[in-house]
């Protein structure tokens, strides 16, 4: 097992329209290094402007500070047709290029961005049909794709999940990065975790207050509780990465200039907190 930081944690743009990073990913590497991590899940937005010798120089940074970016998360549109599904997939397959130049070992996406019963016949054959050429692309440049669990994709259900990995059988690099449902609370994210674990090859961490829906440290929710989850998780056999998507005290629109360095100790503390719970 082992733990990775996401870069989206320290970037204020996460959920804004466009996306775009407030800062370069390289300025942030060397404070992930002084706050203990050694590996990263790299957010698409911070790779996806740069041209080669932007890209070159962030393989620079990342080797001088000990960083090696496991995994690459993308949100590609999958379900376009014509021209506009043509460039969709021409970019995406420029950011599994960007994935394989920095030497990532899983190309982790939202597995489409509409929800799987408002896909018609059409649109959900050519979704899947596309997520077969990403496999066959990243396959021949030995990498994973694993698709996330999330609202709104073709993985938003348990069952739309499973039919879709029925219908990805002849695909051996494809597997689930493990996000529970916002609805969802521990039992039924254990329950939900069984079902999809012959599957599972990567795991999202995050928790958040009922009551508001914050994000918290992961042993502070009360949305999930990661002293049940965690050892379930390393109790089933799972030995892949962990990923430390979200903590308390991030910056974000209202005040992208804060420091990150306490956005970043809550992060530490989050992943002591998973070691401890990995070893009980």
């Amino acid at each position: 097992m082992q733990i990775l930081i996401n870069t989206i944690l320290i970037e204020p743009n996460r959920w804004g329209p466009d996306k775009t990073p407030h800062r370069p990913l390289s300025e942030h590497l060397p404070a992930f290094q002084r706050a203990g991590f050694q590996a990263l899940e790299i957010w698409q937005y911070h790779v996806s402007t740069l041209d080669a010798r932007g890209l070159a120089n962030l393989s620079t940074y990342l080797n001088a500070c000990a960083l090696r970016p496991i995994a690459l998360g993308a949100y590609p549109f999958l379900h376009l047709d014509g021209p506009e599904g043509d460039e969709a997939m021409v970019q995406l397959g420029r950011t599994v290029a960007y994935a394989s130049h920095l030497k990532s070992e899983i190309f982790k996406i939202f597995p489409g961005r509409v929800a799987s019963q408002q896909l018609d016949a059409a649109a959900r054959a050519r979704s899947i049909e596309h997520l077969r050429q990403l496999a066959q692309q990243l396959a021949e440049r030995s990498m994973h794709l694993t698709l996330e669990t999330h609202s709104n994709t073709l993985c938003d259900t348990q069952q739309s999940t499973l039919q879709l990995f029925d219908e990805l059988d002849t695909c051996d690099n494809i597997g689930i990065c493990f996000q529970p449902y916002t609805e969802q609370d521990t039992d039924a994210a254990i329950q939900m975790y069984d079902i999809l674990r012959p599957h599972i090859r990567h795991v999202h961490l995050q928790n958040r207050r009922r009551v508001d829906g914050s994000i918290t440290r992961l042993e502070e929710g009360d949305w999930l509780d990661y002293r049940r989850l965690l050892p379930h998780i390393r109790d089933s056999g799972f030995d892949g990465p962990l990923s430390l998507e979200f903590t308390t005290d991030m910056a974000t629109p209202d005040s992208p200039n804060i420091d990150s360095s306490h956005a970043l100790e809550n992060a530490s503390r989050d992943r002591d907190f998973t070691l401890e719970m990995w070893s009980a």
